[in-house]
């Protein structure tokens, strides 16, 4: 990835935002806690942008993201798909999303393809510090935290309403089998195998081969937002919900794959990290509930469905622990490639025996935890 400075930046920008707004003029940018170092190297970061129009002065913040082209977490995961989702969910659904400003495939003018929209304000439940333990949550009762979690599962079940025929129809990766669960699997297991790369897995194999053996039958295919986690919401301060954000994962599969990810998440900030949930946060049958409520319809194979989830976690920590490897945090042989967090999880959901998680498993995490900010 090439690197821009920031005054580079903020100038190519504001010539790139005149021609993206239609009828903006003397348009300038200013940059809002941007922190490029060297270079443009964050991923994220704010600008505030000022113009005329024929109705009068504009102000507002944006949000400039650009691809991470030196690392990939996810097979195929790109800009394109998220500001394609994002302008698709803004014209075809009331369901709230940032406002895609424009998008730019050409990695000239700063260092990498990259996206403007609309910043929303609002706060997120926060993964470091966990949101059960500090933050704005917390100082909510447990009934607004119950209707906060109500907002956010019917949120996400709303776009599972949608049909994904009228807009979406982008999703539908032809190449890989029928839409639906079925062009999901194939998606996951070429994910797999370039992840894996060629390494055998003794856990996340297995899982693979429960998954293509045991597919269930007659799945709804709906119109998935692919990274539904608390994290993932912009919340309002009454907890309303003002934003679904992050649509990388963006697919076409049964809406439970969705919940189950939901649920994962919950789970993993509470009890599988030995934190409390904070009362009034419903648990996993009330989150299903909640969820069969608006979607009209029982829930179907959500066993299924976690051991999914479970590979793709699997999945992401071995791109994380490869990742690390090529830091030289840890060594290329630590065996966290193979036994994390993740493949035991997934091999508890197999029912399959897992050795003890050693002193290499705690180096690989000190790298890999999110850091409190």
């Amino acid at each position: 990835m090439q690197t821009v400075d920031q005054a580079t930046t903020l100038k190519r920008l504001q010539t790139w935002l005149a021609e993206q707004i239609p009828g903006a003029s003397e348009l300038t940018v200013k940059p809002v806690n941007v922190q490029l170092g060297a270079g443009a190297s964050a991923e994220i970061f704010f600008i505030a942008v000022e113009y005329k129009t024929a109705e009068g002065l504009v102000s507002k913040e944006l949000v400039v993201r650009r691809q991470a082209e030196t690392y990939k977490l996810i097979l195929g995961n790109d800009l394109i798909l998220q500001s394609r989702m994002m302008a698709a969910m803004n014209q075809h659904s009331d369901v709230p999303v940032p406002l895609v400003i424009g998008m730019e495939v050409d990695d000239v003018l700063l260092g990498a393809p990259f996206m403007v929209m609309s910043r929303i304000k609002g706060e997120i439940a926060k993964m470091s510090p966990n949101y059960n333990v500090e933050g704005w949550l917390t100082e909510f009762t447990p009934q607004q935290r119950l209707q906060t979690w109500t907002q956010a599962i019917e949120a996400f079940a709303s776009v599972h309403r949608l049909d994904w025929r009228d807009g979406f129809s982008f999703l539908d990766n032809s190449h890989r089998g029928e839409p639906g669960l079925d062009q999901y699997l194939h998606w996951l297991e070429e994910w797999y195998r370039w992840a894996a790369n060629g390494r055998a897995q003794p856990i996340a194999d297995k899982g693979l081969e429960y998954l293509l053996h045991n597919r269930p039958h007659n799945a709804a295919c709906n119109l998935l937002w692919g990274d539904p986690h608390p994290s993932n919401v912009m919340f309002n301060p009454d907890g309303s919900i003002a934003a679904l954000i992050d649509w990388e994962m963006a697919a076409l599969g049964p809406g439970e794959l969705d919940l189950a990810w939901w649920l994962y998440f919950d789970e993993l900030f509470s009890t599988h990290f030995g934190v409390k949930r904070l009362e009034g946060l419903p648990d996993r049958a009330a989150t299903i509930a909640i969820y069969e409520k608006a979607m009209g319809r029982p829930v179907e194979n959500m066993a299924y469905y976690d051991i999914i989830v479970a590979l793709k976690m699997t999945i992401i920590t071995l791109r994380t622990a490869d990742r690390h490897i090529g830091l030289g945090n840890i060594r290329p042989d630590n065996k966290s490639v193979f036994y994390n967090f993740q493949t035991q999880h997934l091999a508890k959901l197999l029912g399959l025996e897992f050795p003890e998680l050693g002193p290499e498993f705690y180096q690989f995490m000190e790298f890999a935890l999110p850091k409190s900010k």
